[in-house]
C-alpha cells in the first residue's frame, strides 16, 4: 500500500511534468527503473527498462488514484511490497535547472518558465503570498500566478520571465519563489497538525 505521503509526491510530480514543458520523471525502487514520465522527441531512444508514460497519461493515472484514495481505497504501486513508496527523480531539459524544495526552470519559447507545486488551497495560497509578491521588485516577469489542478488536488505556482539565467532579475524572482514555497510549506504543516482540509478548484485562480 502506498502511503499518503507517497501519493502526494506522485500528485506533485504529475502536476509538474504535465505543466512544465519537457520536464520528466523517473520512478524507481531499489535502483530499478519502474516508470519513465516523458514526452520524447522524434529521434529520442526510449529507455530499455521500465514503462514509459506521457505526462498526460501519468497525470490521468495519478488523478484516478487520488480519487480512489479519497474514497478510502488502499492503493499499491505495481508489484512493490506493502507499505513501500518508490523513489521519484525529476529531470530538467537542456537549459533547465532544479532548485531545493522542488522549484524548476525550463526554457519555453523565447522566455523561461519557473514553477513548483503545492497542495495548499489555491485561494489560500494566493492570499498568503500577496504581500510577498507586492514587496518584490520584479523585473522582466511576463506573468506570475497560481494554476489549480482539481483532479490532482495540487496547484502550480508559475512565473514566465525573460530574465537571463544568473542575472539579478532572475535572483529576485527565485528569492520570491523560495519565500512563497516556505510560507506555503509552513501552512501545509500546520494544516496537517490541526486536521483541516482544503479543496482545489479548476481554472486559474489569478495572477498577481
Amino acid at each position: 500500500m502506498i502511503s499518503t505521503r507517497g501519493l502526494t509526491a506522485f500528485r506533485v510530480t504529475a502536476a509538474l511534468c504535465h505543466s512544465l514543458p519537457n520536464l520528466r520523471a523517473r520512478i524507481s525502487y531499489a535502483g530499478r527503473a519502474l516508470v519513465h514520465v516523458l514526452d520524447p522527441g522524434p529521434e529520442e531512444q526510449l529507455p530499455d527498462v521500465g514503462r514509459v508514460l506521457s505526462p498526460c497519461a501519468f497525470r490521468c493515472a495519478v488523478a484516478q488514484a487520488y480519487t480512489r484514495h479519497q474514497s478510502g481505497e488502499k492503493l499499491g504501486f505495481l508489484d512493490l511490497p506493502a507499505g513501500t513508496d518508490p523513489e521519484i527523480h525529476i529531470g530538467t531539459p537542456t537549459g533547465g535547472t532544479a532548485r531545493p524544495g522542488g522549484i524548476y526552470r525550463v526554457p519555453f519559447r523565447q522566455w523561461w518558465l519557473w514553477g513548483f507545486a503545492t497542495t495548499v488551497d489555491p485561494e489560500v495560497a494566493f492570499e498568503l503570498g500577496a504581500d510577498l509578491v507586492m514587496d518584490a521588485e520584479l523585473g522582466h516577469v511576463r506573468a506570475l500566478g497560481i494554476r489549480p489542478d482539481a483532479g490532482l488536488g495540487v496547484s502550480l505556482a508559475f512565473a514566465e520571465t525573460v530574465a537571463v539565467p544568473g542575472s539579478r532579475d532572475e535572483s529576485v524572482l527565485v528569492e520570491l519563489l523560495e519565500a512563497l514555497l516556505a510560507r506555503w510549506t509552513v501552512h501545509e504543516l500546520m494544516s496537517a497538525v490541526d486536521g483541516s482540509t482544503s479543496s482545489t478548484d479548476s481554472g486559474e485562480v489569478g495572477k498577481w
